[in-house]
């Protein structure tokens, strides 16, 4: 399966949303052992916040070398390749070590708790 970003999403990835949107397009197929391509040409922004959403849980399923496996993106720009590997390095320690996980999820609660006071 191939999937132009700009024609799904528009050319900028930006949100929590349109992320959950890739993923709930990407997961099950992946999970059917099915590879993707996503194509970034014509994305003129890519947050990280938007591949937190789209490619960061897929590291309850997969690790790093089965995501390379399944899993490619084409045409992307500099910026946009180094913020791939950052998130998918970042998704995979908090996915795979729990004491990352936890020190992630308890600085969250706290930063969240601190916000409402």
């Amino acid at each position: 399966m191939s999937i132009k970003l700009v024609h799904f999403i528009g050319e900028r990835c930006i949100t929590a949303e349109q992320g959950q949107k890739l993923l709930a397009e990407i997961e099950p197929r992946l999970l059917a052992g099915e590879a993707v391509t996503i194509d970034l040409a014509g994305v003129k922004t890519l947050l990280s916040l938007f591949l937190n959403n789209a490619i960061g849980p897929l590291f309850k399923h997969f690790d790093r070398q089965q995501l390379d496996r399944l899993l490619s993106f084409v045409n992307p720009s500099k910026s946009q390749e180094l913020t791939l590997d950052l998130v998918m390095k970042n998704a995979e320690a908090y996915y795979r070590d729990p004491l990352t996980r936890k020190a992630v999820d308890d600085t969250l609660v706290r930063i969240l708790e601190e916000m409402m006071c």
